[in-house]
Formats: C-alpha cells, sequence, structure tokens
C-alpha cells in the first residue's frame, strides 16, 4: 500500500461517519449518502496527489452530493417525502429461517459424513462437484454403473436418514 493510500485510509477512518451524515443532510436518503462518501475517497484516491485534507474531502462529497441531486432530478428519480423505508417489508430470511436451514443443513453434512467412504466420495463428486457419472468413473477408477449404483444408495440412505 503506498503512502498516498495508507494517508487516505486513516482520513476515511476519521472522517466517514461525519461526512456520511453531512452528505445525508443534503441527499436525504442513507444508500445514497454512503455511495457519495464512498466515490469521493475513490476519486481522491485516484488522484494521487500527495496531501488530501479533511477540508477538500468534505468539498468533494459536497460537490458530489449536489450533482446526485441534479441527476436524480434529471432523472425523476426524487424520492417521495414521507416515505417510510422502515415500513417496507425486508425479503431476507428471518433469523429463525437462518436457524433452521443451518439446522437442516447441518443433519445434511452428518448423514453424508455417515455414508460409507466409497459411496461418499462418490456421492460428492458427484452430486457437490458436479463431475458427471464418466468423471467419478475415471476419478474413483471404478465402472460407471458402480458409480450409478454407489449414488443410487447414498441418495436412498439419505432419504431414510432425513
Amino acid at each position: 500500500m503506498t503512502a498516498h493510500a495508507v494517508e487516505i485510509a486513516k482520513l476515511y477512518e476519521k472522517e466517514h461517519g461525519r461526512l456520511r451524515a453531512f452528505v445525508r443532510r443534503i441527499v436525504g436518503n442513507p444508500a445514497a449518502a454512503e455511495d457519495v462518501v464512498q466515490q469521493a475517497f475513490a476519486n481522491i484516491l485516484g488522484r494521487h496527489e500527495s496531501s488530501a485534507s479533511a477540508a477538500y474531502v468534505v468539498q468533494a462529497a459536497r460537490n458530489l452530493a449536489l450533482n446526485h441531486l441534479r441527476d436524480a432530478r434529471r432523472r425523476g428519480d426524487i424520492e417521495q417525502a414521507g416515505l417510510d423505508l422502515e415500513l417496507i417489508a425486508d425479503l431476507r430470511p428471518s433469523p429463525e429461517t437462518i436457524a433452521l436451514y443451518r439446522s437442516e443443513l447441518r443433519r445434511l453434512l452428518e448423514a453424508v459424513a455417515a455414508l460409507p467412504a466409497r459411496r461418499r466420495e462418490a456421492f460428492v463428486l458427484n452430486r457437490i462437484e458436479g463431475l458427471s457419472y464418466d468423471e467419478v468413473a475415471s476419478r474413483m477408477g471404478i465402472s460407471r454403473n458402480t458409480v450409478i449404483s454407489q449414488i443410487v444408495s447414498a441418495l436412498a440412505e439419505l432419504d431414510r436418514q432425513l
């Protein structure tokens, strides 16, 4: 990392939160404010100037925020006043769903680990690594029909266990 990049990184750590709040007051959108601040620092980092002060970064972020507003007006993308983004449904899975999925994955991994070694190897190569039956047969040094038999047996055993 160059001395210039280290200097910008320290400035970023010191000024990031304050700049984000400043730009948010201008653009009225937290996500856009974050983008503007990131762009300001990226621009400064790309200039390779020997010194960048906090005042310079504030001015750069202010200019980018004003450009953002101008461009948004031009495109007609200004958010409606009073729209509460907190009321929009979050499409990410809930913590309970994540815990459930992790539990099911753990059970599956334990069941796969409990398979006999040869059956497990054929199953993992085919179903997890995506190799064809012929590729699995070649890698394991067995016939294609044996690979198919091992995978079918593995699926049946996993179905019984799960």
